[in-house]
């Protein structure tokens, strides 16, 4: 035999429709001397533990060639052969599939002195790909098997002589559960015991006025019925299974129940051999089941008075009510004499009322019992139909989860929270079943009925009530690109947003149901928060950037360049600006090239629209040239714009460096003349000195 070894395993026998006979003696079957005698028609439950005393220890037992049955869990059995013939048995796991092996021994009447096995059994039905059952038959040849796959779990019956007496042990290899075990062939056993039935056993407990359901009895008074006419047996009761199957620890009496209700087992065992039969039978002392106190029965109606039938709960208060007697009282005490039955039908009011109910036993195994069933009308819960419930739509889907739970205040309209359970149900079926209650609640359909039961812990009535979830889209604010605030503008800026809503309200702290436009005088950013009939709001936030006309900082001249002079203009402020020189095309960049002398206008132009600031700049430089020949063309050399320097020292040479003018700032040029005599043509050089300037040169020439 092959695969996991179990040591120590319990194998239960329970009710195995067997041929078999116990007997007296008191060991455990797990030993060979305390075997099962198989016996004429009866039945067993057993319990053996472990392996017992290890038979193969003896010098008379050697341990069986295909399986040492001293390790596993085991039970013996007993065939004492009642005539010529032939011995068949089957050994049936209960689960299927657990793995038994067996051996036999014998012809012996000694557990010590039992020789070799005679058969013996170990294939593994899994390994072998054959069914769990094992034993003798007919058909099979082979007298030993197994281990692990070797043979299909069936050796030859025995052929057996009257008076003989065979041992078989049965072990579980692998698995569990117990095991049933048949036998067949030709020959005959003990004659059997048969423990017949009787009737389980109901009284009342009114032994010693406890009412505990504990008491004495004396089940002797059964054997009659228990034996039905059989000779050579005496019958014996147990608290287990197991004591009765080995005899062990009999009831004596007089014997109170230890449970309530209480099995009680019986064994019949013959006094001419050692087969024994085994049955039960379960003893109830005072088992109405009934409360005597019921709960309070509280009629919920918005009427005076109710009529309530009290068989409609008859059931609840008494099972299995048609195995009893039952009639209606008003009062304890005729219910408790049994006297002025009334009808079933009483008229509940507001005033607290009791029914005594009796119910008796007909056969009087069970107590009477009186149950008190008080009864009271109420009032369901007056509760509020709340407003339809707004949800704002965020996502714009349509589909919203909201807490139900927002309507409960406005439900319950001042009513103790703590006594009324609120709950709320997608559907009029889900409320009446009180079944699929919902609190975060996500809409199928726009709107969407919602049904909701409120329920009055204390007296259990409810009532119901309706609203509809709607679901509305949140307000719509187009986005704004920033916005300009001219700082040098006389009247405040508007800022402007969709009218429509019920609500404005700013972050200025103004707020009214059609401001959808305020002034602002500075800049910033600026919130508004609008608020639509639903109650779903939204909010925009408008940023508002400064501007301003320019401020000139300072011009920068890079002149006396020859007719390439050039400017750059240096303007600040919170503006983006734009530039031009002498009403030309405005530019973005501050310089200027290719500038003549003289006077210039320049400009500087907010690209926001706050306005442009207007100047003139004067640019220096000098005539290469000129001709005092009196044609009004060129007849004077000057420097253009040096009025705008009062300081300026404008000194003229001769090639020798002779001074022969000094001219002052607003002179209108030189005419060519010296002493009042005119000059010939010729090169004529210049110094100018300007103050926090270096010092101009330069020369001309003049041209008659």
């Amino acid at each position: 035999m092959t695969g996991i070894r179990y040591i120590g395993i319990l194998i239960l026998f329970l009710a195995l429709p067997i041929l078999v006979c116990s007997q007296r003696a008191r060991p455990d079957p797990n030993d060979c001397r305390g075997a099962i005698l198989i016996c004429g028609d009866t039945e067993l439950g057993l319990t053996p533990n472990g392996v017992g005393y290890n038979e193969f220890e003896d010098p008379g037992n050697p341990t069986p060639t295909c399986l040492d049955f001293g390790s596993f869990a085991q039970a013996w059995f007993k065939v004492e052969v009642g005539s010529d013939g032939t011995f068949e048995f089957v050994i049936e796991p209960d689960d299927g599939v657990a793995d038994y092996d067996f051996a036999v021994f014998g012809p012996t009447t000694d557990c010590s002195n039992l020789g070799a096995a005679i058969r013996c059994s170990s294939t593994n039905p899994q390994a072998a790909n054959v069914p769990a059952a094992t034993g003798l038959n007919a058909t099979s040849t082979d007298v030993e098997e197994g281990p692990g796959g070797n043979g299909d779990g069936f050796l030859r019956q025995l052929d057996v002589l009257a008076g003989e007496t065979y041992y078989i042990v049965v072990a579980l290899a692998v698995g569990e559960g117990g095991f049933s075990i048949n036998t067949g062939g030709t020959t005959t056993f003990p004659q059997a015991a048969f423990a017949n039935d009787v009737p389980d056993i109901m009284e009342c407990d009114d032994d010693d006025g406890s009412r505990d359901g504990f008491k004495t009895f004396d089940f002797t008074s059964l054997n009659d019925d228990i034996l039905n006419g059989q000779m050579n047996a005496v019958v014996s009761f147990y608290t287990s299974l197991n004591d009765a199957n080995i005899g062990n620890n009999p009831i004596s009496f007089p014997f109170t129940n230890t449970t309530n209700p209480q099995e009680i087992f019986y064994r019949v065992e013959r006094t001419d051999s050692e087969c024994a039969d085994f049955n039960q039978f379960e003893v109830t002392v005072d088992d109405s089941r009934i409360d005597t106190e019921a709960d309070e029965i509280i009629i919920c109606s918005t009427q005076a008075s109710e009529n309530f039938d009290l068989i409609s709960i008859i059931d609840q208060l008494v099972p299995n009510s048609n195995l009893f007697n039952i009639t209606y009282h008003n009062s304890l005490n005729d219910a408790i004499i049994g006297s002025n039955a009334r009808v079933e039908m009483v008229t509940v009011t507001p005033i607290p009322q009791s029914i005594y109910i009796k119910v008796t036993d007909p056969i009087g195994a069970l107590c009477d019992a009186v149950i008190s069933v008080p009864l009271r009308l109420m009032n369901p819960p007056v509760i509020t139909i709340p407003a339809d419930l707004f949800v704002c739509d965020d996502d714009f889907d349509g589909f919203v989860t909201t807490n139900l739970n927002v309507q409960t205040t406005e439900i319950l309209n001042g009513l103790d929270p703590s006594d009324h359970n609120v709950r709320y149900y997608a559907n009029a079926a889900d409320r009446d079943t009180g079944m699929n209650s919902v609190t975060n609640f996500r809409n199928t359909i726009n709107p969407q009925t919602l049904f909701t039961r409120v329920t009055q812990i204390s007296t259990g009535c409810t009532s119901d009530v309706e609203f509809q979830l709607l679901v509305t889209t949140k307000p719509t604010l187009a986005i704004q690109e920033p916005k300009i605030l001219c700082l040098n503008a006389v009247d405040p800026m508007p800022l402007t947003v969709e009218t429509g809503f019920d609500l404005y309200e700013w972050s200025t702290g103004e707020s009214g149901a059609s401001l959808n436009e305020i002034l602002i005088g500075t800049p910033g950013d600026y919130t508004v928060t609008v608020t639509n009939r639903s109650g779903c709001q939204s909010s925009l936030t408008m940023t508002v950037n400064a501007s301003d006309i320019a401020v000139l900082d300072s011009i920068d001249v890079t002149d006396f360049q020859r007719g390439n002079n050039s400017v750059t203009i240096n303007a600040t402020g919170p503006g983006d600006y734009e530039f031009a020189v002498d009403n030309d095309v405005f530019q973005d960049s501050p310089d200027f090239t290719g500038l003549a002398s003289g006077y210039h206008n320049l400009q500087v132009r907010d690209k926001n629209g706050c306005g442009v600031y207007s100047s003139q700049f004067a640019i220096l430089d000098f005539q290469t040239f000129f001709t005092p020949n009196a044609d009004s063309y060129n007849d004077l050399w000057t420097l253009d714009a040096l009025s705008d320097f009062p300081e300026a020292r404008l000194l003229i040479y001769d090639r020798y460096g002779k001074l022969l003018k000094q001219l002052s700032p607003d002179s209108s040029g030189w005419d060519g003349t010296f002493m009042g005599e005119p000059l010939p043509s010729s090169t004529y050089w210049f110094t100018l000195e300007l103050p926090d300037r270096p010092i101009v040169r330069g020369y001309f020439a003049l041209k008659r």
